[in-house]
């Protein structure tokens, strides 16, 4: 099993336990689970982060960075291949023997680890003003829902096929504008490929939640900071759906995950591999539950 792992688990047994259990469960890091574990005093934080998978460097699997997943097509052959950094991951036992040497005192070491932190802060700064932009994109587009629509939304009630109808449009919408105005994009998907794609399923992350969000009250409360928190989330919900799952202790992302699953498998027929894993034990799941 391969489960992308929310930088909330780092240091949990959870993920000990999770690893221990079989030569075959991996964890799956992609490139802001690296960030986290840089932020700050990178000196102190990435020897902690790193500590319960020191004990299995041939169980981690290190994604590509997200502006290259970005840029990868949706065909569905090959697709959770893609997104593997091959040679980092090869290379992550090397990675673990290096961090240790650093811990002990190796000053040059040290210094690639400050200049690595020093790029996670600034990276994860920057994404305060994207957090921001997609905001009020998101308000433009929630302002299109009626009342007795967005009391749906904040219920969490079952979707109607209207508003099923109108939320697809919206995210379509949104995905289009980012894939023509993204730098990263240099070839835009066929509509079959479209729901496969990084971008797609981000976006459609950061709509939901953006959406219960401004159901719920608007953005009034959150800072930049908040927002950016929830940019990062979304991320991870979306790496999430390209494996077996995603082990997280925030209630709001495992919700998340859950229901941005569902709607890709059931409205936009995505594959999902937590899902399918999910229904050789369960009875098929009815598209008209598919957002509860």
């Amino acid at each position: 099993m391969k489960l992308v792992i929310d930088s909330n688990q780092l240091q949990t047994n959870r993920l000990h336990e999770f690893l221990a259990q079989s030569p075959n469960n991996a964890a799956v890091l992609p490139d802001f689970a690296a960030m986290e574990a840089y932020k700050g005093d990178s000196l102190k934080t990435i020897f902690k982060s790193m500590a319960v998978l020191s004990n299995f460097p041939n169980q981690v699997i290190i994604l590509k960075g997200s502006t290259k997943i970005s840029r990868l097509s949706g065909r569905a052959k090959g697709l959770q291949r893609r997104l593997i950094d091959e040679r980092q991951t090869r290379e992550f036992p090397e990675y673990i023997r290096a961090l240790r040497q650093a811990e002990a005192g190796n000053s040059d070491l040290q210094a690639q680890i400050m200049s690595l932190g020093n790029y996670a802060n600034e990276h994860l700064e920057k994404m305060r003003g994207e957090a921001i932009n997609i905001r009020g994109a998101i308000e433009v587009l929630g302002s299109r829902y009626s009342k007795e629509e967005r009391a749906t939304l904040r219920a969490r009630e079952t979707y109607t096929p209207e508003l099923i109808n109108k939320l697809v449009r919206a995210v379509l919408e949104m995905a289009g504008m980012i894939f023509r105005e993204s730098d990263h994009v240099r070839t835009l998907p066929t509509y079959a490929e479209l729901p496969n794609t990084f971008i797609f399923r981000v976006t459609l992350a950061c709509y939901l939640l953006g959406l219960r969000r401004f159901t719920s009250g608007g953005f009034g409360e959150l800072n930049s900071e908040k927002l950016r928190n929830d940019f990062v989330d979304m991320m991870f919900v979306a790496y999430g759906t390209y494996f077996d799952g995603l082990m997280s202790s925030d209630k709001n992302v495992n919700y998340m995950f859950s229901e941005v699953s569902l709607l890709l498998s059931t409205l936009f027929d995505a594959n999902i591999p937590s899902l399918a894993r999910k229904s050789n034990d369960a009875e098929p799941i009815n598209p008209q539950d598919a957002a509860r």
